[in-house]
């Protein structure tokens, strides 16, 4: 007889449409979607055509929770979308219950968000005290993407401001595009969610596999040790790429509805709605938004001299880093920000990415501005 070992149950698994969880998903897709990331052309296009406050609000509240974006799982996590009576809860029902809660609350969820960054980081770091500023940008550098510190600090010395910011992304990015995509599309996701359902296949890595066609993230291979039951979520812009919450004890592992629909013969919609990428050509002539992105990206001392590194070709982040003198996690700061403007590109080789200058774009953007000369 072998070894006595305490036995734990086999992973639930489910499928399932949620219109919180889908605009979890849809809200991280949107701040990752700028040309280059590969990403859906639509997401591209869509994150152009939110309002500025809202792009504002997408871009700070994503960009201070490090590279898995958890503060935005937060506020969906606490409405328990996944509750049996809350299983078909729309955006106002999500809505109307963080209007309920206290700005203490939404002050938690970033201590909890920020607990979850330094947790993956195993830094051994715990929140400071409220009042101890010096230790809240410690704790909150490691995090940091594309939020400035000072920014993010001003919201958590005013908890009502982080409410009313947060609720306002939720509301203006749900309304301005995802609202009538989820809508759209719904018949499809449906038909994913039924199809998937139904699928002959038997557990969670091989369900992944035949959902996501993709092998299993290391990420998940450890972290689903602590969950109890998988949600499969279909998404109709995720695309060939894998994205995942682990928020013990579920996971939300999302999937392609329209690659999925498609590799069973049953697709009903191909995605042709979507307009081609952008990509900047030499002379190309640039709406303003996407000048003052660039300008707004190239305006800090820091940022100009690694385009001057750049300049003499391209380096990867550690040559950067070691040039410019300042700690990595700033200079990955002003790396992110720059390539979302597209005045970088990024190639990634070798386990390690490289920087070059985007030079169509700043053609384009000195194009622009010798037209405002005349």
């Amino acid at each position: 007889m072998g070894e006595l070992v305490v036995g734990r149950p086999a992973l639930k698994l489910q499928y399932h449409i949620s219109a919180p969880l889908d605009l979890v998903s849809g809200m991280a897709l949107l701040y990752r979607a700028v040309p280059g990331s590969g990403l859906d052309p639509w997401l591209i296009s869509a994150r152009r055509s939110l309002t500025p406050e809202t792009q504002a609000d997408l871009d700070l509240l994503h960009g201070f929770s490090g590279r898995m974006l958890v503060y935005m799982e937060e506020p969906v996590w606490s409405f328990e979308p996944l509750r049996a009576d809350r299983r078909d809860a729309s955006i106002a029902d999500l809505v109307a219950f963080l209007q309920d809660l206290p700005p203490a609350a939404y002050l938690e969820m970033v201590e909890r968000a920020l607990s979850r960054v330094h947790r993956e980081l195993k830094s051994g770091a715990y929140p400071p005290r409220a009042d101890d500023e010096s230790g809240w940008r410690t704790y909150l550098e490691p995090a940091l993407t594309t939020a400035l510190i000072d920014d993010v600090l001003a919201m958590i010395r005013n908890p009502a401001t982080l409410k009313t910011r947060t609720i306002a992304l939720i509301e203006g990015v749900w309304e301005q595009v995802l609202r009538a995509e989820f809508e759209t599309h719904g018949a499809d996701l449906h038909d994913a969610v039924y199809r998937a359902s139904r699928t002959s296949t038997t557990g969670f890595a091989p369900t992944f596999v035949e959902l996501t066609e993709n092998r299993l993230p290391s990420a998940l291979v450890a972290g689903v040790h602590d969950v109890e039951c998988v949600t499969f979520c279909p998404s109709y812009h995720l695309g060939p790429f894998v994205s995942y919450t682990i928020y013990p004890p579920d996971l939300v592992v999302y999937f392609s509805a329209p690659l999925f629909l498609e590799r069973a013969g049953t697709s009903q919609a191909v995605m042709t709605r979507h307009e081609p990428e952008v990509r900047e050509t030499v002379g190309a002539t640039l709406t303003s938004e996407e000048v003052l992105d660039s300008l707004r990206a190239l305006s800090d001392p820091n940022r100009l001299r690694i385009i001057e590194l750049l300049s003499a070709g391209e380096l990867y982040a550690q040559e950067i880093v070691g040039r410019l003198g300042i700690a990595q996690s700033a200079v990955s700061r002003h790396l992110a920000l720059l390539e979302r403007a597209s005045v970088i590109r990024v190639r990634p080789h070798g386990g390690m990415k490289y920087y070059a200058v985007n030079c169509d774009r700043m053609d384009a953007v000195a194009d622009s501005l010798r037209q405002c000369s005349r």
